[in-house]
């Protein structure tokens, strides 16, 4: 498509008429395909005669297109059933090279922004290998006499210079060459702007060489760097941009306009990389050896002391009263903080420390003019600024509190003598508070509130020192009462504010009549929750915020219960109000604290925290590309609160019913890649509306297929979440599950296991799908007879390869299930495989096989040793026509290894039950299992069981991995969780086992006894003995004997 042709087609992109719009996207989408379609784009784009507004669309077009198909990219290759994907071919590609830099140098400001981008696209993909010639031209504009080519120069240096910035010393070869042939004209370049008259042009130069250097020099320090000329020359420069003092054409700037100018953003550039600097080499024993600590012994010794004493001078600037940059000045502190650790630093500052931290860094602290203007004109706006992590990273404030904890962290005089100011701010206060009382004229003024302001937020700031150093700790209490109580009755609503806060942060202090308790704590928490009905909108925030540290404090909170509803509807009235995750935490602690009472708000709370989360996820969505996450964080507290709010209701399965109405939209949505970043909590959602309520709902099973595709397209690392919730629906709503074929559950979970088992996994994640297939033979017993082969192939053939200890012994109990379920069917299938013999020679070796402390190897849990027994005892009955030849030949030994079991199964028990007396729990016993330093030992794994197992697959599955077992952790007894399986007892099923073979098989029941020696009778008769005991006890009282 030629020039004359292109033209208009993208003039009429820029139509009113939508119609006239998508036609002309249509017919550059057409034709994008066309060889030579971006080098005319770029043609467009750089041409002087041709209309600015075309030309920037032919520039974002061009961007576009350049993005889209510069490279192939490998994820649309993966795509199935993807088009093929265009490339620009080769040839329209080196006429782009050839051109973009000399387009982009001469484009106005809006072209020359997206040019650049395009620029930078080419150098990532390009340079140097495509590119060779690109540093010459570079480097002829950057000693060029225009300034708008050094301009260029210098822009196009500080794209080539990024690409480098994040790589590593390996991958920043390349840049070793630009950095020698443009470093001395750079800083040649730097000298002359910095001796030139001020002016936004200026700046804008000098932050562009500010930011190359900042990029070229941050993974490392350059050799070039070291030489003793380009050294000083940078530092002086450096230096010398510092010290320089704001223009007065930028100091006549609006309020508004001062802080955003050309000026500002190059100084605090300059202030980037003197902290960086700093940091990095302000200690040179901390530098890794070779040009690291070359560079850091230089800067230590000729450069560290003048530029700290640079940057004095800009903090005595700033007490002053010269205007410094909120950023700026968020630098400076951030500079005398690392100060603070230095020794030559600290030391050099000396006497001086005091004075920074009561003239300058105090003052900063107190509520100003712009808190004044945002209290008054937004206040969402001044809330959103004091909980954005972002927002608090950059503020003056932070950074002057920041150093005031730092300071008073290094030496305890610091630390009196600044609460020595604190507390004549705070007296002073107090009296005109007093004197106010018989003359209204003599109280406090605005400015003082501000002052005291400053003062409260030193106090909490120093909340970690003041706790526990004397004789603060001591007198936080009485401090609290009389200086911070009367600020919640000031007319300051901004010191209201802060008296929430600050105790919220004291909220643990130590109150003369009690901790946690008492009157005084409790006078603090009531006046906390009057200021939920605050006039002021920030007040009543705080005040929630606050609210969660007292709650958390408290260990009982039945006193509060007769406020919950006040608490809960303002709440809810701040949500409607307010975008805050603090507000949702506050929610959170308080269903956690609450528990049942919580119940007759639920469905209220569900509606607020469904409408918060669709309110945050959208907010996450529009912000994808950003860096701030808060709102993504702020959606997952509240499907964190609504799983909270879920369990709190648990007892009351008619709401939980209620409330799967208001939470079922949100699973159906989030059951996708939509709701990946809160996978975790859907499927705990689900699992509570599966397991407590009155019955699982047709729309519930709906949501099955949606689980299927996430597992099969993306979600297999998600399987231990996902168990939980198919469990649920295959044993709370059997019937459904076994009959329905539209769609087939059965064989839905087949597909899924099967592809969790032989897809390329990581085992650990893998095991809650083998798991799957034990809850079905547990819950569907004589009703899946046709799935047993299929499952035992699964399971054998992943035994075949699998090295992790875990996997395996979970793909063994697969196993044992199948013979629990239905011996004779579950010998025919292994006898057609092949691999009877082999497998239960392997199993008997894992079931003696120990670890040094003697401890079982296989089969750690207490459920995995009951399955083995049921399974096992389950071939003692087999009548002889179904018993393989090989298994019969070996009942003694099948005999000996459910024994073994028993007898480990009960010291197990025994020693959870004493950790239960003591406090403990079976999870720790469990863990036991792994300490004592044999991970090496479970490295290893017995050959021999590996060896075996293998064996027994090798006739059906081929040869396997010989790899190791590797080390890893067991997964518990989880006594929350009930089986089918739990009302067995496996000592009463074994002694069964043996009667009814003493009965019905008298033959059999006598040759396993003769194969026994004396002792093992006895263990025998004993076993025996201990499961009629079980028997005789009471049903309860033999389940709490386990």
């Amino acid at each position: 498509m030629d020039v004359q042709a292109l033209l208009p087609v993208l003039g009429a992109c820029l139509s009113h008429d939508q119609t006239h719009v998508k036609e002309a996207e249509r017919v550059l989408k057409q034709h994008e395909q066309l060889p030579g379609q971006a080098v005319q784009l770029l043609r467009v784009a750089a041409e002087d005669t041709v209309d600015a507004g075309i030309r920037h669309m032919a520039a974002i077009t061009f961007k576009n297109l350049v993005k889209r198909s510069w490279e192939k990219s490998e994820s649309h290759e993966s795509g199935a059933g993807a088009a093929p994907q265009f490339v620009i071919p080769d040839a329209d590609k080196e006429v782009v090279r050839q051109n973009i830099l000399e387009a982009m140098i001469r484009a106005p400001h809006t072209i020359q922004s997206q040019l650049s981008e395009v620029f930078k696209m080419v150098i990532y993909c390009d340079y140097p290998e495509r590119w060779p010639g690109l540093m010459e031209a570079l480097y002829g504009n950057l000693g060029a006499q225009d300034q708008g080519r050094v301009h260029g120069g210098l822009l196009a240096l500080r794209l080539l210079a990024r690409k480098y910035e994040f790589r590593d010393e390996e991958e920043r070869a390349p840049l070793d060459g630009v950095i020698t042939t443009s470093f001395p004209l750079l800083l040649h370049i730097f000298r002359q702007l910095l001796a030139a008259p001020p002016s936004p042009q200026v700046s804008g130069y000098i932050k562009l060489v500010c930011k190359t250097f900042w990029s070229a020099t941050y993974m490392g320090v350059p050799a070039a760097l070291l030489e003793r000329e380009t050294f000083a020359g940078w530092m002086g420069a450096l230096h010398t941009a510092l010290t320089q003092q704001e223009p007065p054409e930028v100091a006549a700037l609006d309020a508004e306009d001062r802080p955003a100018a050309p000026w500002w953003k190059a100084k605090k550039w300059v202030l980037h990389i003197t902290y960086r600097l700093f940091n990095r080499y302000g200690q040179p024993k901390h530098c890794r050896e070779g040009t690291e600590r070359q560079f850091g012994d230089l800067y230590a010794a000729e450069c560290m002391a003048h530029f700290l004493d640079a940057h004095l001078g800009l903090m005595s600037a700033l007490a002053s009263g010269a205007y410094f940059s909120p950023r700026a000045t968020n630098m400076l502190f951030q500079y005398m903080s690392h100060a603070v650790n230095i020794p030559a630093a600290y030391k050099r500052v000396g006497g001086a420390w005091d004075g920074l931290l009561h003239n300058v860094a105090f003052p900063l602290m107190a509520f100003n003019d712009e808190d004044a203007r945002l209290w008054a004109e937004d206040p969402q706006e001044y809330i959103r600024k004091g909980y954005d992590i972002l927002e608090d990273m950059y503020s003056p404030k932070t950074a002057a509190a920041n150093f005031a904890h730092d300071l008073c962290s290094k030496k305890r005089t610091h630390l009196d003598a600044f609460m020595a100011l604190v507390a004549q701010v705070l007296q002073t206060f107090a009296r005109a508070n007093a004197a106010a009382a018989a003359d209204p004229a003599a109280g406090p003024t605005a400015a003082d509130a501000r002052r005291v302001d400053g003062a409260l937020l030193a106090v909490g700031c120093l909340a970690p020192l003041l706790k526990h150093k004397k004789p603060y700790k001591e007198q936080l209490g009485p401090i609290m009462a009389t200086y911070v109580m009367p600020c919640f009755a000031s007319p300051h609503g901004h010191l209201r504010s802060k008296a929430v806060w600050v105790s919220g942060v004291f909220c643990d202090t130590s109150f003369p009549d009690g901790t946690n308790r008492g009157a005084t704590y409790m006078a603090f928490f009531e006046a906390v929750v009057r200021c939920l009905g605050d006039p002021e909108l920030p007040v009543r925030v705080d005040a929630v915020v606050s609210l969660r540290h007292f709650l958390e404090e408290m260990e009982d909170v039945e006193p509060v219960a007769p406020a919950l509803p006040a608490l809960l509807n303002s709440i809810f009235g701040l949500m409607n109000q307010v975008d805050n995750e603090d507000l949702v935490f506050t929610l959170e602690v308080l269903v956690d604290k609450f528990g049942e009472q919580i119940a007759p708000y639920a469905v209220q709370m569900a509606q607020q925290l469904a409408g918060a989360f669709w309110k945050y996820a959208a907010a996450a969505d529009e912000d994808a590309e950003g860096d701030d996450d808060a709102a993504g964080i702020a959606a997952f507290g509240c499907m964190r609160a609504l799983n909270t709010l879920l369990e709190s209701c648990s007892e009351a399965p008619a709401l939980v019913g209620a409330l799967e109405e208001v939470l079922y939209p949100l699973l159906h949505r989030m059951l996708s890649t939509e709701g990946q970043d809160v996978f975790e909590e859907v499927l705990e959602m689900l699992s509570y509306l599966t397991y407590y309520g009155p019955s699982i709902s047709e729309r519930l099973w709906g949501l099955w297929p949606q689980i299927e595709a996430a597992v099969n397209e993306w979600a297999v690392d998600y399987w231990e979440n996902i168990l939980v919730p198919l469990d649920n629906f295959i044993s709370r709503d059997t019937e459904r599950f076994l009959t329905c074929t539209a769609p087939d559950y059965k064989a839905s979970l087949f597909g899924m296991v099967r592809g969790a088992l032989q897809g390329d996994y990581g085992e650990r994640d893998v095991v809650p799908a083998a798991k799957l297939l034990e809850v079905v033979l547990q819950n569907c017993r004589g009703r899946v007879d046709a799935w047993v082969g299929p499952y035992l192939q699964l399971a054998l053939g992943r035994l075949n390869t699998a090295t992790n200890r875990t996997l395996k012994d979970t793909l063994v109990l697969v196993v044992a299930n199948a013979l629990y379920y239905n011996a004779p069917l579950a010998l025919a299938a292994l006898g057609q495989m092949g691999v009877t013999g082999q497998f239960f020679g392997a199993w008997f070796t894992a079931i003696f096989a120990v670890k040094k402390s003697g401890k079982p190897r296989h089969f750690r849990r207490q459920h995995d040793k009951k399955v083995a027994v049921l399974g096992l005892t389950s071939l003692l009955a087999v009548p002889d026509e179904a018993l393989p030849a090989e298994i019969k030949a070996g009942l003694p030994q099948v005999q000996a290894g459910v024994m073994r079991l028993l007898i480990a199964l009960k010291e197990q028990q025994a020693e959870a039950e004493e950790l239960a007396k003591q406090g403990g729990s079976d999870d720790e016993a469990e863990d036991d299992d792994a300490d004592f330093g044999e991970e090496d030992d479970d490295d290893e794994e017995d050959e021999e069981v590996t060896k075996a197992l293998r064996r027994g697959a090798r006739a059906l599955l081929g040869e396997g991995s010989e790899d190791g077992d590797e080390s890893d952790d067991e997964f518990t007894d989880d006594e929350e969780v009930h089986t089918p399986i739990d009302p067995v007892d496996p000592y009463v099923f074994f002694a069964d086992a043996l009667a009814g073979l003493q009965a019905h098989m008298p033959a059999r029941h006598a040759a396993l006894l003769a194969a026994c020696d004396a002792n093992t009778q006895a263990a025998l008769g004993g076993m025996v003995a201990y499961a009629a005991e079980i028997k005789a006890k009471p049903p309860a009282a033999a389940e709490g004997g386990k």
